[in-house]
């Protein structure tokens, strides 16, 4: 056999192998989508967990709802709503914390009105996207309500009476791919009490082929090609055979 003829039996056999073994694509950060929202929640001196907490894949997963809430330093009498959801076979993954209404103890004698407040994250497996609105909201001390512009994007302003600040519409990302979003962030007690209001999260994952179509694995395929390697000597041979017996 030529050096040609061998060259070109071998890359026969490598178009083969190629044929029959798929590649297997680079691993995403996530296996999995994962989901997570709940309207309040607080850290420091005064400790709330996430209520209504909602996760996914779970527990608790889907629609969990709170009809109004007295917790320090949360109230509220309209229902809280925190939902998630996610699908393998596709790699997305949403959530959403809303409510009509929230007040937030902030002092004794101060307090911050909330409207309308919705907080949504929907990822696939090329990333996240996320909204936060909040149709309106007002400091309220002794009594007396003064109106608070609403920023258009992320803005950090400082609450009177030096007891904190309000962080609208934060957003992050993480290694993972997954975004937080949320309404609102108060800080008060020098940075030592952290309130959360409305927060969404999301991470989108390769999608997850159902029932797949069986592949020839690795070791299968390279036999095909060594039978593809030893079928074309074979060929080969018969017909040098029968070019000597022609002559």
């Amino acid at each position: 056999m030529t050096p040609r003829t061998t060259a070109r039996l071998v890359a026969g056999a490598a178009a083969l192998g190629g044929l029959l073994c798929t590649a297997v694509p680079a691993h995403a950060a996530l296996s999995a989508p994962v989901a997570d929202a709940f309207m309040v929640a607080s850290t420091g001196v005064v400790t709330v967990s996430p209520t209504p907490h909602s996760n996914y894949p779970g527990p608790p997963t889907g629609t969990q709802t709170a009809v109004g809430i007295s917790v320090a330093p949360f109230a509220s009498n309209a229902t809280l709503t925190a939902t998630t959801s996610g699908d393998p076979s596709t790699g997305t993954s949403s959530a959403e914390a809303k409510t009509e209404s929230l007040t937030v103890t902030l002092g004794p004698t101060a307090s911050l009105v909330l409207g309308a407040i919705d907080t949504t994250c929907n990822a696939t497996p090329t990333g996240a996207t996320g909204n936060s609105s909040i149709a309106s909201a007002s400091f309220k001390v002794l009594g007396v309500s003064t109106a608070i512009n609403i920023p258009n994007t992320t803005s950090t302003i400082s609450l009177p009476l030096n007891l904190g600040s309000l962080q609208f519409f934060p957003s992050s990302t993480d290694s993972n791919g997954v975004l937080t979003e949320a309404a609102l962030k108060i800080t008060l007690l020098n940075g030592t009490q952290t309130l959360t209001i409305a927060q969404a999260q999301c991470g989108g994952a390769p999608a997850v082929v159902v029932n797949p179509t069986p592949m020839i694995s690795t070791p299968v395929a390279a036999g095909a090609g060594a039978a593809a390697i030893i079928g074309g000597v074979v060929v080969l041979r018969r017909r040098r055979k029968t070019s000597v017996d022609s002559v």
